[in-house]
């Protein structure tokens, strides 16, 4: 009996925790949207039939209905397979974003190759022709379904994250349930097979050699409209919207970068700790067999035992010990006290950071128009001191202050656009060198000094 499919999708959203079942067996088994029939027979007759007296649902739901209303499909019948119709499975998707299907690198560069395909299709049909209207159509629709992709795949990879964020403070707060094997497998399989291949897809300064990004090839279609001979400046405006509204997800993405490649260093750092340790307990245990001879003499290991020439760790402990020993003498009555007033000490107190592997700033960096125009903004509206010792650190900490993402390049693209507003004359350099750096780079500059203004009376 044929039915509406709102009613079909109502059925299934009251039961979505048996379809979730049917969800997750896909995501198991090569992603190819079918199951076998007896595990939805199964899952039937013991979650749906069992759930309620709502007959109707229990019809709706039946293998019988589903089929002729085409949500299930069946394949050839001596394989027992089922296939779900692709929206049913979007649609549970889109209702637990746990199991949204995570876009991979091929995922991509499908999505990449198709806007290439299409935008060159665009450019050689006349603007008059229906053939132009229809590829255009055909580009919008792809950019709805690509920004719809990267919405959906951006929520997910943020639970993603956030999971992974809780597994980490539950091992780094030493919980046994926690494997660092197995936490820093999760991080660098996210890493690497999700996040990174978003991350380069809708990232706008990335480039490919023999062919376009996806960035690239849209706005070489926005450039195609908006030439003169053309001069269809709505259009590329709409298609220019339609590109922001893209790749505006890339500061969730490069967040989300930031994020996993923090946790992965330091669980890497963990791992190879702990790979020591096991090999220098394992080395022990081998320096002991020998000795487990069942002899009343050398069945002990002596401080010149081979095993200790690799591990110099506690060398000079005891000559240290009996130096110091009075300093270690602390008293039962006053050792609490002065204890936590050294603790009080220490959190006052300013830590010096500790110097990091930075490398110099390129001499080619780039900066995308849009930020351009925002850090001339910014120094446009900052308030200019009448004398001002060190130009570069006085850009540096207004950018730094004003920009959600600071870069050490912004620096240079500001000092571009700060010295014209000053008094040439009162510029002049000190021959004092310092250095600028951000979380990645350093800079040396000379200092420019803006003198005050003399004032002759």
């Amino acid at each position: 009996m044929k039915l509406n499919r709102d009613v079909l999708v109502s059925a299934i959203i009251n039961q979505q925790g048996t379809f979730f079942k049917l969800l997750d067996y896909i995501d198991n088994h090569d992603g190819s949207l079918e199951f076998p029939e007896h595990l939805y027979i199964n899952l039937y007759n013991n979650e749906i039939c069992s759930d309620g007296d709502d007959s109707n649902i229990l019809y709706h739901l039946s293998i019988t209905s589903l089929t002729e209303n085409g949500v299930f499909i069946h394949n050839d019948k001596n394989t027992g397979m089922i296939t779900v119709e692709n929206v049913i499975v979007d649609l549970l998707r889109f209702l637990d974003i746990k199991r949204a299907r995570e876009l991979t690198h091929f995922d991509f560069e499908h999505l990449r190759k198709r806007t290439v395909d299409v935008v060159r299709e665009v450019e050689t049909f006349d603007l008059d022709s229906q053939d132009y209207h229809d590829a255009m159509a055909s580009f919008n629709r792809l950019m709805s379904e690509i920004h719809s992709k990267i919405k959906e795949n951006v929520s997910g990879l943020i639970a993603q994250v956030e999971s992974i964020a809780k597994d980490y403070k539950l091992y780094d707060v030493g919980s046994s349930n926690i494997s660092v094997f197995d936490l820093y497998e999760k991080v660098t399989t996210l890493y690497t097979r999700y996040v990174l291949p978003c991350y380069e897809f809708i990232n706008p300064e990335m480039e490919m050699i023999r062919t376009k990004t996806f960035s690239k090839a849209v706005q070489d279609l926005i450039e195609y409209h908006s030439e003169a001979s053309r001069k269809q400046y709505k259009t590329a405006n709409a298609i220019q919207f339609r590109k922001t509204a893209i790749t505006s997800y890339y500061k969730n993405i490069a967040t989300l970068v930031r994020k996993l490649e923090q946790y992965s260093n330091h669980l890497e750092q963990d791992r190879s700790y702990f790979l020591a340790i096991e090999s220098a307990y394992s080395e022990l245990m081998d320096s002991i067999t020998p000795l487990r001879h069942g002899k009343q003499r050398n069945k002990y290991l002596t401080p010149d035992a081979t095993i200790f020439e690799k591990f110099i760790a506690l060398d000079g402990l005891g000559g240290r010990k009996s130096k110091y020993s009075m300093r270690l003498s602390w008293n039962k009555e006053t050792t609490k006290l002065r204890f936590k007033e050294y603790l009080a000490v220490i959190n006052e107190s300013h830590i010096k950071e500790k110097n990091r592997n930075l490398n110099p700033l390129p001499a080619e960096t780039s900066i995308n128009q849009d930020r351009q125009i925002l850090i001339s903004k910014l120094l446009y509206k900052a308030k200019i001191p009448e004398h001002i010792p060190n130009i570069h650190r006085f850009i540096y900490d207004q950018l730094r202050r004003a920009l959600e993402y600071f870069e050490l390049a912004d620096v240079l693209f500001g000092l571009e656009a700060f010295l014209p507003m000053l008094d040439q004359e009162r510029v002049i350099p000190t021959f004092k060198k310092h250095q600028l750096t951000d979380e990645s780079y350093f800079f040396d500059y000379i200092e420019l000094e803006l003198k005050k203004e003399m004032i002759d009376v």
